[in-house]
C-alpha cells in the first residue's frame, strides 16, 4: 500500500502593524517579532489586573491579628484609596460635612417651571410635585462651558412625610449613545426617578454642564489639564448633593446625607461618589458601566486608575452604608458602555460588609427590579442611610503652568528651572529614569546603490522594541553627522527611508530612523496607569539615542532629529531630554496644548474636526501637564542648542496662533540666553505637510550649526 502523502501545511498569514509598511522580499522591515512581543503584553497587563484584584481582595480578607486589626488596615487601605483617587481626578476631600443642613452653605436658587418638566401623559403624577432649580456656581466653570450654572429637576412626593423623614436621593443620568452626551433628566426621572418618588423620596436630578460635551474629544482636553471627564461629573454631582441638602433644610434639618443612584454611567458615578464623599447615605447603582478593565473606552479614562485602585473594591469601600446593585439586561445594548458584572462587585463588597456586620445592607437585584430597589431604600430602618468617612468631595488646583517661560526673568533663573521641569515631566509622563537599551539585535543588512543599510532591534523594557534602521554611505568607515529621521504617526522606518532618509545620506551624513512603536503596535497600559502613550515612544527614543551615539561611525557631538507631524513632536521631545541631540529641526510638531481646543478656522485644509484636539490620538495629552508647562516651557529645555521650528499656516493638527505664541516665547528666551542666532522659525503656505522645501531647510540649517 503506498504511503499517504502529508498535506503541506499552509503558514499562517503574518499580520503586520497597523500602518506599517509590509516587508519586502529580503523581509525587511522585520516587524513580526515586535508584534508578537506586544501580544505578549497586553495579554501579561490583562492578567496583572487580575493579579491586582486578588491582591486587593486578600487584604480585604486577612484576618491576622484579629477583627479589631482587619478594620484598622481596610480602614487605611480605603482611605489611601479615596485621596489618591480623588486627585488622580483633579479633585480633594475637602473639609467635613456639617453635622446638621442648616449649616449648609445657602445657595442663591431660582425656582422655574414648576410642575413643567416635560413629563406628560402616563408619566405625570398627581403624587408627586415636580420643581426645576437653577443653581449658580455649582457647575465645573469652564468659561467654554457657560456661567457655571447647575440645573436640578426636583421630584417632590405629596402629603405627610413618614415619621423617620424621607430620604434624600440623587438620581445620576446615564450617558448618550457610544458614550457622548448625556441623558435628559426628564428621562432619567420617567424610570429611576419615578419609581423612587412614588415610595416616598425626594428626588433631585441634575443636569450635569460636564455631561453637554462628554466625549473622548473632552478627555483630552480633560486629561492635560489634570483631570478627566469623570473627574469633572463627580464635581458636579459633589455640587448637586450640597444644593439638595441646602434646599431640604428647612423641610429636614436632621438630614446631613443623601443617597446617591444612577443607571449606567450614572450607577458608576454613583459609585465612585459614595467611594469619595462623606456625604453619600447609600447607593444605588443599576448596570454600572466597567472602569478599569485594561481595555476601556477613551472616554472613560482616569489618570492612574488601574494603578490606584478598581470599582470592585470601590463597592467595598462603601460598606457599611447601604449598597443596592442592579443587574443590566443579559442582551448587550451595543450603544451603551461596556457593561459591568454587579455579582462580581457583589461578592468583593461581601467580605467588607460582614466585616462591619452589615450583611443585609448589601443587596442583589435581578435585572430591570430598580422599583424593588427603591422599596429597599425607603424602608424606615434604611432610609437614612449610614454614616460614611469623612469630608466631601471639591474641587483641586486648577493649571497653573508654574514653568512658563515667558515669565522667566533671567537665563540664569531659567537654568535653575530648567532642572526641575525636567524632573517634573519624566513623573508626569511616567518616563523611566533609566533610558538604556537592555538588548541590540543586528536583524538584515543590505548594500544599496548609494548607502549600507543595517536594521536592529533595540529592546527597551521586557515586552517592548524599537526598530533602528540605519543608512551609512558608501565609502570608508569613519564618523560623520547623524540625523535621527523620526516617523510621524501614519509612517515607519520603511516609509522614511523612501521618502527622504536618501536625501539625508547624499549629504554625506548617517540617517538612523527609529519606528515610533507607538503608531505600529499601540498597546500600552499608559494613562490608566502611570504616563501615556507618547512618552512610552520617547523612552523607546531614548534607548535607540543610546545605541546610535556610541557607534563607531557616529560622531556623537553632531545628532541633529528631523521628521515631520509625530516625528516632528518626537524630535524636539527627544532634544529636550538628551543633550545628545545637538540640533532639532521639527516639521509641524509644535503649537501649545491650550490652543488645540479652540475652533478651527474656516480656510484650515485637513479633516472636517471642530477642533484640533481629535488630529492627535491620546499618545499626545500626558496627565496634568498644562499643570506645570505648555509645549513651549518645555521645548525651551533645548536652549541654547540650535533648534529650527518649521509650521505650515493651514495645519489642521497645529494650529496657527498655537504656533505663534511658540515662537514668540521661545524666541524671546534663546535671545535671553545669548543664543538667538540659534533659533530659527520657518512659516509655509499649505496644509500639514512635509514638503521639500521644508526638508531642504533642515539640511541647511543642521549644516550650519553641525558644521
Amino acid at each position: 500500500m503506498p504511503a499517504t502523502r502529508k498535506k503541506a501545511r499552509t503558514p499562517a498569514p503574518v499580520q503586520f502593524p497597523r500602518r506599517g509598511t509590509p516587508p519586502d522580499r529580503t523581509g525587511y522591515p522585520h516587524y513580526e517579532a515586535i508584534g508578537q512581543s506586544n501580544a505578549r503584553w497586553r495579554a501579561e497587563y490583562l492578567r496583572e489586573l487580575k493579579r491586582r484584584r486578588a491582591e486587593r481582595q486578600a487584604l480585604l480578607e486577612d484576618r491576622a491579628g484579629g477583627r479589631k486589626a482587619q478594620k484598622q488596615r481596610a480602614a487605611r487601605r480605603f482611605a489611601q484609596v479615596r485621596n489618591a483617587l480623588a486627585e488622580n481626578m483633579g479633585l480633594k476631600i475637602a473639609a467635613s460635612a456639617p453635622k446638621s443642613a442648616a449649616k449648609v452653605p445657602a445657595f442663591r436658587f431660582a425656582t422655574y417651571g414648576a410642575g413643567e418638566t416635560g413629563l406628560k401623559g402616563p408619566f405625570r403624577h398627581a403624587d408627586v410635585l415636580t420643581l426645576w432649580l437653577r443653581v449658580p456656581g455649582a457647575a465645573w466653570a469652564d468659561p467654554r462651558e457657560g456661567d457655571g450654572e447647575l440645573e436640578l429637576l426636583l421630584l417632590l412626593p405629596r402629603g405627610h412625610a413618614p415619621k423617620g423623614g424621607r430620604p434624600l436621593v440623587l438620581a445620576l443620568p446615564d450617558c448618550g449613545p457610544w458614550l457622548t452626551g448625556g441623558e435628559d433628566p426628564a428621562t432619567t426621572a420617567r424610570g429611576l426617578g419615578y419609581a423612587l418618588a412614588l415610595r416616598g423620596a425626594v428626588v433631585a436630578i441634575p443636569k450635569l454642564p460636564a455631561y453637554e460635551r462628554f466625549s473622548v474629544t473632552l478627555n483630552k482636553q480633560r486629561i492635560a489639564e489634570g483631570t478627566c471627564t469623570l473627574g469633572a461629573l463627580l464635581y458636579e454631582a459633589a455640587g448637586a448633593i450640597s444644593a439638595l441638602l441646602a434646599h431640604q433644610a428647612n423641610h429636614a434639618p436632621q438630614a446631613v446625607r443623601a443617597w446617591v443612584a444612577g443607571r449606567g454611567l450614572g450607577a458608576t458615578l454613583a459609585l465612585m461618589l459614595g467611594a469619595l464623599d462623606g456625604r453619600v447615605a447609600g447607593v444605588l447603582a443599576e448596570a454600572p458601566v466597567l472602569v478599569g478593565s485594561g481595555e476601556d473606552p477613551e472616554a472613560l479614562w482616569v489618570p492612574r486608575f488601574n494603578r490606584t485602585t478598581d470599582l470592585p473594591e470601590l463597592a467595598a469601600s462603601l460598606a457599611p452604608r447601604p449598597l443596592a446593585l442592579v443587574a443590566g439586561p443579559r442582551q448587550k445594548d451595543v450603544l451603551a458602555g461596556p457593561p459591568c458584572d454587579v455579582r462580581a462587585l457583589a461578592r468583593a463588597a461581601k467580605a467588607a460588609f460582614a466585616l462591619h456586620g452589615a450583611r443585609t445592607e448589601l443587596k442583589l437585584f435581578a435585572a430591570n427590579k430598580h422599583g424593588a430597589a427603591a422599596d429597599w431604600i425607603v424602608e424606615p430602618k434604611r432610609s437614612q442611610g449610614a454614616k460614611g468617612p469623612r469630608g466631601e468631595l471639591a474641587r483641586g488646583a486648577k493649571p497653573q503652568r508654574i514653568y512658563a517661560i515667558e515669565k522667566i526673568k533671567s537665563a540664569a533663573a531659567w537654568k535653575r528651572a530648567r532642572g526641575k521641569l525636567s524632573a517634573a515631566y519624566r513623573e508626569a509622563g511616567g518616563i523611566p529614569a533609566r533610558n538604556k537599551p537592555l538588548g541590540v539585535k543586528l536583524i538584515g543588512a543590505a548594500k544599496l546603490r548609494d548607502c549600507t543599510r543595517q536594521e536592529y532591534h533595540v529592546r527597551t523594557g521586557r515586552f517592548t522594541y524599537a526598530n533602528v534602521t540605519f543608512l551609512r554611505p558608501l565609502g570608508p568607515e569613519k564618523q560623520r553627522t547623524t540625523i535621527l529621521c523620526l516617523p510621524g504617526s501614519g509612517s515607519d522606518v520603511a516609509r522614511v527611508e523612501s521618502q527622504y532618509a536618501h536625501e539625508v545620506v547624499a549629504k554625506g551624513w548617517n540617517a538612523a530612523i527609529i519606528d515610533a512603536r507607538v503608531a505600529l503596535y499601540p498597546f500600552h497600559p499608559d494613562i490608566p496607569e502611570s504616563g501615556n502613550l507618547i512618552n512610552q515612544s520617547v523612552h523607546d527614543l531614548l534607548c535607540a539615542l543610546d545605541y546610535v551615539a556610541k557607534r563607531n561611525d557616529v560622531d556623537a557631538t553632531r545628532i541633529g532629529a528631523m521628521g515631520v507631524s509625530q516625528g516632528g513632536t518626537h524630535s524636539w521631545m527627544l532634544a529636550m531630554l538628551d543633550e545628545r541631540v545637538a540640533a532639532a529641526a521639527p516639521v509641524c510638531g509644535i503649537c501649545t496644548w491650550r490652543s488645540l481646543p479652540k475652533p478651527q478656522s474656516l480656510d484650515t485644509q485637513g479633516p472636517p474636526l471642530r477642533t484640533a484636539l481629535d488630529s492627535h490620538s491620546f499618545y499626545y495629552y500626558t496627565p496634568g501637564v498644562l499643570h506645570f508647562a505648555d509645549q513651549q516651557d518645555l521645548i525651551a529645555m533645548i536652549a541654547p542648542r540650535p533648534l529650527c521650528f518649521i509650521g505650515a499656516d493651514r495645519d489642521y493638527c497645529f494650529p496657527l496662533d498655537g504656533m505663534r505664541e511658540c515662537d514668540r516665547d521661545l524666541r524671546r528666551l534663546y535671545r535671553m540666553m545669548g543664543a538667538g542666532k540659534n533659533y530659527e522659525y520657518v512659516e509655509f503656505a499649505g496644509p500639514h505637510s512635509m514638503p521639500p522645501h521644508t526638508r531642504r531647510k533642515a539640511y541647511a540649517f543642521f549644516r550650519k550649526v553641525l558644521r
